[in-house]
């Protein structure tokens, strides 16, 4: 018995049924990107992480470490002035009215912003923080310092300087 000749269908089967299959994505919809546009409203959330020192639980002798998030009001009130200044987008009291979260980070010498869709914002900020996926989900980064003399003010200064630039730089084009 010849399977030879049913060895050539099942061949051609196979390459008829890859060749009508619909392609498969695995990257992001073929939506519009994001663009920043004047009068754009944007919601403000500063933050500091820390670590919280180890702790012991003395029944079970488990060791936890996790870390702490402090929203900073006072980060948050100097980058607010900063971006109400530049009049190219609004300020929402609340992230339902916002086309998107800028998300700051501060550290001791050096802050980092990140603007981000409100659902990122929410399922990776408030959820659970993970960090890569929040700047995987990011529509622009923005940094500045360190700085020898890090205060607040001149870090926010330099951090709404610098996303006013990249905006303004991308909105030319």
């Amino acid at each position: 018995m010849n399977r030879t000749p049913c060895l050539y269908k099942v061949v051609l089967l196979a390459l008829l049924a890859f060749g009508l299959a619909p392609a498969q994505s695995n990257g992001q919809s073929a939506s519009a990107p994001f663009r920043f546009q004047s009068g754009q409203t944007l919601y403000i959330v500063a933050f500091r992480r820390a670590d919280v020192p180890v702790s012991v639980d003395p029944a079970t002798g488990a060791i936890t470490r996790s870390d702490y998030f402090d929203l900073d009001l006072d980060v948050e009130r100097k980058v607010r002035k900063q971006i109400e200044k530049w009049h190219y987008f609004r300020v929402a009291d609340k992230p339902s009215g916002a086309d998107f979260v800028y998300l700051v980070n501060l550290d001791n010498s050096s802050i980092e912003a990140l603007a981000i869709p409100f659902e990122a914002y929410r399922q990776h900020f408030r959820e659970k923080f993970d960090l890569d996926a929040l700047r995987d989900a990011a529509y622009g980064r923005y940094m500045a310092g360190p700085l020898k003399l890090p205060t607040v003010t001149r870090l926010t200064d330099r951090l709404v300087k610098q996303f006013r630039e990249k905006v303004t730089a991308g909105a030319v084009r």
